[in-house]
């Protein structure tokens, strides 16, 4: 049992030292001039021990952004599962999180990734509306017309947060949440409460 903690501990430190080494090689040249190879020589991790974790950078990128998305979930998952009226606090939450983590969102915002994120995002969002509808039993009945509210909420959300990052913040998180909320939440609502009838 020791063992397994410790090849665990051995396993984060790794990945962390790859993530850091990432971030910090970010900072200092475009994202597609970077490589495997940067990375494991500026963290220290050996190719073999990058290659047993990751596939490619972008794999490792997306690494990070699942860390981040699994904490933002696990903040809103009470907020999105007691009422049907989502809570404004769960999109002052997305702004938080991208405030609190200001540094890895100023990288974003400044690499060429933004189809990688895009991508990411829309799995999130995703995500989110499936357990949304799955906590309050809804029966959507048209699957394909979900995927439009799922594309819309993606690009609605991305833009409205890369505005925010590349405007270094002006508004606080709790501000932008009741702005995102007023926008987003009576339509939303409406499609997902009505959608059993169509």
């Amino acid at each position: 049992m020791s063992m397994d903690k410790d090849i665990d501990k051995r396993v984060e430190r790794s990945r962390r030292l790859l993530i850091d080494a990432l971030l910090s090689l970010m900072a200092n040249q475009p994202y597609h001039k970077i490589s495997v190879a940067n990375i494991c020589q500026h963290s220290g991790v050996a190719r073999p021990t990058f290659y047993l974790h990751f596939h490619s950078k972008d794999d490792l990128l997306r690494a990070y952004i699942e860390q981040m998305f699994l904490q933002f979930s696990e903040q809103i998952d009470p907020y999105l599962t007691q009422s049907l009226h989502a809570d404004p606090m769960i999109a002052t939450l997305m702004f938080r999180q991208w405030s609190d983590n200001a540094y890895f969102a100023r990288l974003l915002v400044e690499a060429d990734i933004e189809a990688l994120m895009l991508n990411e995002f829309k799995r999130y969002v995703a995500r989110i509306i499936e357990r949304f509808v799955s906590a309050h039993d809804l029966p959507i009945s048209s699957e394909g017309r979900l995927g439009y509210v799922i594309d819309f909420l993606t690009g609605a959300s991305f833009m409205v947060i890369v505005r925010w990052v590349r405007d270094d913040f002006p508004l606080p998180a709790e501000e932008m949440g009741t702005l995102y909320a007023d926008l987003v939440r009576p339509g939303l609502l409406q499609f997902l409460l009505n959608s059993q009838h169509k």
